[in-house]
Order: C-alpha cells, then structure tokens, then sequence
C-alpha cells in the first residue's frame, strides 16, 4: 500500500490492537487472493483502518463488527449509501453545528458547576476541581442526594434520551469529561438525530456520530484515550502528567473539534468511488443470521482480527456505545457500588475472550470460511509471557489445528512481525521484558 494512501485514512478514535503497522502486508496478500467482482470480508472490523486501507485499492468490502459504533465509522469511511445529495446536506450540517442547543431548563441545575470549572480550569486548582467534582450531581455520585434529572432517568432505564435528561451530562460529567464539555456532546447527539430525521441520509447520519465519536475520543481523560475507567484527580502536584493531561482534555472545544472532524471526513471521503457497494454490518459472526447475510455474495476473502485476549473490548468502548443508542443505561455495581468505569449492565461479551468458549467460536469462523469456500486471512499476537494479564484465549497451535479439521486442503503459511503492542494493563502489571509477537496466517484456498 502506498504511503499516499495510509495518509489518506482517517483514523476515527484511539482503537487498541489497530493494524496501522501491519496494514501494507494486510492488504498485499487480500489483493493477492482477491477474485475480480467479488468481495473481501473484514469480520471484526473495529476502527475500520483495514476496511477504508482496502477500498482505497478498490477493493469492495463488508465490513462487519459487533459495535455498532464500529458499524457507524465503517459506513461513514466506505461511502455506504451516499447519495449525490449526502455532500451537500453534509456542509448543511456543519452550518448548524453552533446553533444546537439542548433545553435551558436542563442545563440550568448545571450552570453555577459549568462556570466554576471553567474558573477552576483557568487558574489550574486541582484542589477545587476534585472538591467541585466530588458535588457534581450525577448518577454515580452516591454521596449526594439524587436529583430531579437522576430520578427521572432510573425512573427510565432503558428508555432514549432525545429531547430529554441529558444522558452524557449525567453519566460522564466530572469524570471522562468535564461539565460543558458534556452538555456540547449532549447538544450535538440530539442534534444529530434530529437532522437524520429530517434529511433521511443514512451517510450524512453516520458522518456525523463519526465524528462524535472521533471527538469523545480526543477529549475522554483516561490512559490510552479508550473508555475504560477515568483517570482521578488523586493529588495535586500541577507537574504530573495526568494532572497536566487533565487541563489540556478539559480545554478542548467540543464545537470546534467536532466540526473539524466532519471537515476532515469530508475531505478524505468526498473523491472516493468504487467499483461496486461496499457493505456494513453490525453483527455478531457466529449468529446463524451473519452466514446467511453473507450466502448470496461472492467473497473471495474474508480477513479477521478478533479479540482472542482475557480483556473484553465492549469494556474499552462502552461510551461511545452508549452514545450510538443514547438509552439511559443501568450501571454495573460491584458489591452494592456503582463501578469506576461507569460501565452499562449486560454490556456485550465476546467468546473470543473467553477461555473456555474460544475455540469454540473460532470453530465458527473456520467454518464460516469452510461454507464461503473463500480464502483466510488472520492476524493473531502471541504472549511470550502469560504473567502479563493478557493471557491468549487460544494458541497459535490450537488455531492451526481447528483450521486442519475444517479446511485441511488449504495451502497455509505464516507471517512474523517484530514489534510489539501496547499491553492493556495498569502499570503495576505490565511485563517488561515480554515479547508479544504479530503474525499474519493465510489460508489460501488451492
């Protein structure tokens, strides 16, 4: 793949295990086994880095992944559904951006919060903003009474929260991100459904949250920019990179970065023409339903990274998945408490990560190839070390044996890159001297 072109990618949010490095070997060997007309299956899609590095080789792509906010950033990147209008609407869109506004009888309980953290932002007072924070009265603080707005919504779990209790403002305010931020982020997913209602462009629609989500993952104060538990103020020392980590995400300008990155998905989206439809899905590939949406299609290869890990990703991107549905959620609670990582109740759980359903579900894979007749490509990244927490579901081997029982007449070979990921754990945990090695294995049907 060229340069020019891996340039060309948007990159929609910080995705753990994204295939940036890999991508150039990725997509050499799809477009070595690819047939014309056909079309090549990215199975776990993620930020779509291996979905958008395809079509820019004019490669058609279903791309498929179990988030629909993973759907949503596929469908945006690949054109799916753009019409001669999307373009236009889109510009439209933007011009709104600024006027959007939520109801001032919901933002009023939060306006004295709103002006004295951006008081306390300016003069950098850590102190004042734990204490400011600390009153915040949001659903996870079960120090305080609840109010109005938390009454209602556990009156309404489950229930969408257009028009309504802001859902962002009274989840994640105070914690992945500050007070205004939230009511700008509140403002913009109400807006955006209600330009969908209007207008009916599915691309315009998926445009738009994608760049939602793109700005949820720039502002979120958490390591690594994922979602999976906010980084506390714990002292005060205005030198510590946290600390300092906390102004800088505190300080962006929701409006403006949003816009940017609708400008940005504009320019890198607004040329781009393929051969024939790509395709987005949102579903879990071993339910009988993602084998017969893929029955009457000709693929010649269907490509998979999936989270074979002890570590769920629905854990990392809980927020924006909620986001995408904006139903008030209930919250998890651990030992009559609600979690630090503010995490949904039943949020999804893969078998890939699972130690006793893994082999199991990349059973379902193979066979899934074994039914497409088409060949396979894999990435996969073996722990040196098992003390590290990130302990494989499955080994090299195991896969390599599951392929013999379903396509034992595939020509197979392997592929070994030498760097290494970043680990998922806290600090304390990480393994310094371990060697995680990426491979790329190809089945490639004779």
């Amino acid at each position: 793949m060229m340069k020019k072109n891996l340039e060309s990618l948007y990159k929609p949010v910080q995705y753990l295990g994204a295939k940036r490095r890999t991508l150039d070997t990725i997509v050499s060997e799809c477009r070595r086994l690819y047939k014309k007309e056909s079309y090549v299956v990215d199975l776990f899609s993620g930020s779509s880095l291996v979905s958008q590095a395809l079509y820019l080789n004019k490669i058609p792509v279903i791309s498929n992944d179990v988030m629909k906010f993973c759907s949503d950033m596929s469908a945006c990147l690949l054109n799916v559904e753009k019409t001669n209008d999307s373009l236009s609407l889109l510009k439209e869109a933007i011009k709104g951006v600024s006027l959007c506004q939520i109801d001032s009888d919901f933002i009023e309980p939060f306006k004295d919060y709103i002006d004295n953290e951006e008081r306390l932002i300016r003069a950098k007072d850590l102190n004042g903003l734990k204490d400011l924070y600390s009153q915040l009265p949001v659903i996870s603080n079960e120090a305080i009474e609840p109010s109005e707005q938390v009454k209602y919504i556990r009156e309404h779990f489950g229930k969408e929260a257009f028009n309504s209790v802001p859902l962002i403002t009274n989840y994640y305010s105070g914690s992945y991100f500050g007070i205004k931020q939230s009511i700008r982020l509140d403002a913009l997913r109400c807006y955006i459904e209600q330009n969908y209602i209007v207008n009916h462009d599915s691309w315009v629609y998926t445009a738009l949250l994608t760049a939602l989500y793109s700005t949820l993952s720039t502002i979120v104060h958490s390591a690594g920019k994922h979602f999976a538990q906010p980084i506390g103020i714990t002292d005060f020392d205005k030198n510590k990179i946290t600390n300092i980590r906390l102004f800088e995400n505190r300080s962006y300008d929701v409006d403006a970065l949003f816009i940017g990155f609708l400008k940005d998905i504009f320019a890198k989206t607004g040329n781009l023409k393929t051969l024939q439809p790509c395709i987005s899905t949102c579903n879990n590939v071993q339910d009988e339903c993602f084998a017969i949406l893929l029955e009457d299609k000709n693929i010649s290869v269907i490509y998979a990274d999936p989270p074979y890990t002890a570590q769920q990703y629905s854990r990392f991107y809980h927020i924006p998945e909620v986001v995408r549905y904006y139903k008030y959620p209930q919250l998890q609670q651990h030992r009559g408490h609600i979690t630090q990582g503010l995490y949904p109740d039943g949020k999804f759980k893969s078998d890939f990560c699972s130690k006793t359903k893994a082999k199991e579900a990349f059973r379902t894979v193979f066979n899934l190839v074994k039914k497409t007749q088409c060949s396979f490509v894999l990435s996969y990244s073996e722990s040196k070390k098992d003390a590290t927490g990130n302990e494989r579901m499955v080994t090299r081997n195991d896969i390599l044996s599951i392929a013999e029982e379903f396509i034992p007449n595939y020509k197979s070979k392997q592929l070994r890159f030498d760097f290494d990921y970043k680990q998922l754990n806290s600090s304390a945990k990480v393994v310094h001297d371990k060697e995680d090695k990426e491979f790329l294995i190809i089945f490639e049907k004779r």
